[in-house]
């Protein structure tokens, strides 16, 4: 019984304890929202995929987690103020389908849009995202 508790504590404190697909996007926002990149690359694959779909195209954001983490620096010091929220959240197998909310500021005022993204969990990390175009 002891090494069962011992083997559960070190899974939890190192981060490999499996998580539900929405637990991984929530916790996943939540690092995005703190600019945490490092947490940030914790749930997300080696190989991760962000690509925007336009029409009948899908163009390749970043592919790779050093990508995306150069990518995220660069945003966030472009757009300091930026978070999101999730409005709306479905989760369907391994694809967790999220109506977010961006928010930051420009030139003083608040600002804000709407987009549809799906996200692709596999063993507790996002392989892909696809994100559709911001309303």
């Amino acid at each position: 019984m002891r090494l069962a508790v011992l083997l559960l504590g070190l899974a939890l404190a190192s981060g490999t304890w499996a998580k539900s697909p929405d637990e991984v996007v929530e916790r996943y926002m939540a690092a995005y929202n703190d600019h945490d990149i490092e947490s940030m690359l914790e749930l997300v694959h080696p190989d991760i995929q962000w690509l925007s779909i336009e029409g009948d195209r899908i163009r390749v954001e970043t592919e790779g987690a050093e990508a995306l983490a150069d990518a995220m620096r660069g945003y966030f010091e472009a757009v300091p103020s930026t978070r999101s929220s999730i409005e709306m959240m479905m989760v369907s197998g391994k694809q967790v389908s999220v109506r977010e909310r961006a928010h930051w500021e420009s030139a003083g005022e608040p600002r804000s849009q709407a987009a549809l993204s799906v996200y692709e969990i596999a063993d507790g990390r996002i392989v892909r995202v696809w994100y559709l175009p911001a309303e």
